[in-house]
């Protein structure tokens, strides 16, 4: 009798769920200004992760108005940076020389190890072990970027996501065996986003995820595919919302142009603006970005031939270069990669970002981001038209009200819609033990747990 009577509950209950879907307006558009932050209790950092702030890094090397010296770099920028960067050739010898001019200056080396042979080049043999050796012997943190941007045409190794990432998962395999201090950061290019997740190896053999974005005022040095209204945090929310749940992620490159030769005329406006928005947001919006490379260089000059296109250089701007120093001046910027922590529960910020709706001033969720953010259990009351929410011993249950009635602004409340539910975010997360905080100006809600609460 008792499963009959849940029979017939659950067919009233789907006849609701239909009829509110036909007869009430329709569910507004996802939110698009409003960022909602959730912390979650039971993310495990990943290797070298730091619980919180961003490591600071760039890349100096091909800077010839400091002669890429690392050192004058911190100097001029008035902050010590926790890691530099070099490309270095797979077959190519092990670049000793820079690692000891980066020890010299107390950083962490992250190394862009490309393929450019190709991919048949990769195996197992005595060239990559010894490598792995050397990396093991610098005794410092190294974020390994191998094989990076293959989600576009123009390197040697994309096209092939299988051949990709069975040599993606070789290199992992030799590094875990022989240099426990490499952490394999696997980078996409922003563009194009379609082909991002085919080459993805899996988080088995993933510790952090990167993706390099740079802000231009044409694409591919052409007048007419301008991209100056580009948003470089826009041009994140990829490769952040589809991996920063799982991974720590870096911007490994990002660079902002203050002149270009496709139509002669100097930007600085420009390059202020979207380096403010790009560090000023990572700070403030996206906490997990746990380290960025600034692209110190200026191509016009020192690029290959047929990439002569843009000057990114912070140095050659008095303008631009106090600019970037006032930015990470803030202490959320790190000079030092610290212990590694691989393992250990931490309380992380997570964007929300599918299943949250605004409307007449109240902020709603879906039940699969109370599930999935909150892992919090819901059951349908049907006896009291409720649902029931439950997280350990806290417990609350929310009557649902007619959708038409919460859509059209009439009242305020639980509702349900095509089948999913929708409860109000703060009294949700107030019964579940957190506190909900708003920041008008920032458009940011954050969730946290309250003090007191054990996870």
């Amino acid at each position: 009798m008792r499963i009959l009577k849940t029979t017939i509950w659950s067919v009233v209950f789907l006849l609701v769920w239909t009829d509110l879907a036909w007869a009430g307006p329709a569910l507004p558009s996802a939110l698009t200004d409003i960022r909602v932050l959730i912390e979650a209790d039971d993310y495990r950092l990943a290797k070298y992760e730091p619980k919180e702030g961003t490591y600071l890094g760039a890349y100096v090397y091909q800077d010839t108005l400091i002669n890429g010296d690392m050192q004058k770099f911190n100097q001029l920028t008035g902050k010590k940076h926790a890691s530099f960067f070099l490309y270095a050739g797979y077959g190519h010898s092990f670049p000793q020389w820079w690692i000891d001019e980066v020890k010299a200056v107390g950083a962490a080396a992250h190394i862009a190890w490309e393929p450019n042979q190709g991919l048949d080049k990769v195996k197992d043999d005595r060239y990559l072990r010894e490598y792995a050796r050397k990396l093991k012997e610098t005794g410092i943190p190294i974020f390994l970027r191998f094989a990076s941007e293959m989600n576009g045409n123009w390197t040697a190794y994309s096209g092939d996501p299988q051949k990709y990432i069975e040599k993606w998962r070789l290199v992992h395999d030799v590094m875990e065996e022989e240099a426990p201090n490499v952490i394999m950061v696997w980078t996409v290019f922003t563009f194009p986003q379609a082909t991002i997740q085919k080459f993805y190896p899996g988080d088995d053999y993933v510790d952090w995820v990167g993706v390099n974005i740079y802000n231009v005022v044409y694409h591919n040095n052409n007048i007419n595919y301008p991209a100056w209204h580009e948003d470089p945090l826009e041009l994140l929310d990829f490769v952040y919302d589809t991996y920063s749940p799982r991974k720590p992620i870096q911007i490994s490159e990002f660079g902002a142009t203050h002149y270009t030769i496709t139509d002669g005329k100097y930007y600085e406006d420009f390059a202020i603006n979207k380096i403010s928005r790009m560090y000023n947001g990572i700070r403030t919006k996206y906490p997990r970005v746990k380290s960025i490379f600034y692209f110190d260089v200026n191509n016009v000059v020192n690029a290959p031939e047929g990439r002569r296109i843009n000057n990114y250089a912070l140095t050659d701007n008095e303008k631009i270069l106090s600019t970037y120093a006032k930015l990470i001046k803030n202490h959320h910027f790190l000079s030092d990669v610290g212990a590694n922590l691989e393992g250990q529960l931490d309380k992380e910020l997570m964007n929300v970002s599918e299943g949250v709706y605004t409307i007449r001033g109240t902020t709603y969720v879906s039940s699969r981001v109370i599930k999935e953010y909150f892992s919090a259990s819901l059951t349908w009351m049907p006896q009291t038209n409720s649902i029931s929410v439950v997280k350990g011993n806290n417990a609350a249950s929310f009557a649902v009200k007619p959708s038409r009635v919460v859509l059209a602004g009439l009242d305020a409340g639980p509702f349900i819609l095509d089948g999913i539910a929708y409860l109000p975010l703060r009294a949700v997360a107030k019964s579940l033990g957190y506190l909900v905080t708003w920041d008008p100006e920032g458009k940011l809600v954050k969730v946290l747990r309250a003090e007191g609460e054990t996870l």
